[in-house]
């Protein structure tokens, strides 16, 4: 049962370590005025400030819901459930904390990633490139293709992929969970 809680953690924490900023560089630091300004007003054009939050929810829930399934579809999680109903509303609340703390890290995040994200274009691209991107998520198909590209991450055949990619991925963490169990038994003789 402790491994199935741990294993929960360790699927569910680089979620939200993903979002802590990495400290800038003195070469980061470089960004023509211009430029930047031109990059800030193509990410706004992109993901309109007022829909930042909407948007990465719509692809945090089905994300987060997918962890959740292979979780608790994993062997670990099967055999510490057995069947419980304790040990698993234990382990949905466990769960629904770390989904709601993932959100919430994202969603203060969000204002330091678009500011890196601004220098990031302003560095890639020219003003007059940023201008003709932004123009083009100006329009009604540019705004429609965005709206779009964020609910493509919610779709049946994306998730799928992506419960498959996850299934894999917990075999080999399985597996060397159990490896680790047994070498701290080892150790321990516990």
């Amino acid at each position: 049962m402790t491994l199935s809680f741990g294993l929960a953690a360790a699927l569910l924490a680089p979620a939200a370590q993903a979002s802590t900023p990495a400290p800038a560089t003195a070469a980061a630091e470089a960004v023509d005025p211009a430029r930047l300004a031109a990059a800030k007003r193509t990410l706004e054009a992109l993901m309109p400030p007022n829909k930042r939050s909407a948007m990465f929810d719509t692809i945090l829930a089905p994300m987060m819901a997918n962890i959740q399934q292979t979780i608790l579809s994993s062997p670990s999680a099967k055999i510490a459930l057995d069947g419980d109903p304790k040990v698993m509303a234990e382990l949905q609340r466990f769960i629904d904390k770390q989904q709601e703390r993932t959100r919430r890290t994202l969603n203060d995040a969000l204002p330091g990633m678009f500011t890196a994200m601004e220098r990031a274009y302003a560095r890639r691209f020219t003003t007059a490139q940023l201008d003709e991107v932004t123009a083009f998520f100006n329009t009604p198909t540019g705004r429609f293709y965005m709206d779009q590209s964020m609910a493509i991450m919610s779709d049946p055949d994306v998730l799928a992929w992506q419960r498959g990619l996850m299934q894999q991925a917990m075999v080999g963490v399985e597996e060397d969970m159990k490896t680790l169990q047994a070498e701290i038994t080892a150790e321990t003789g516990k």
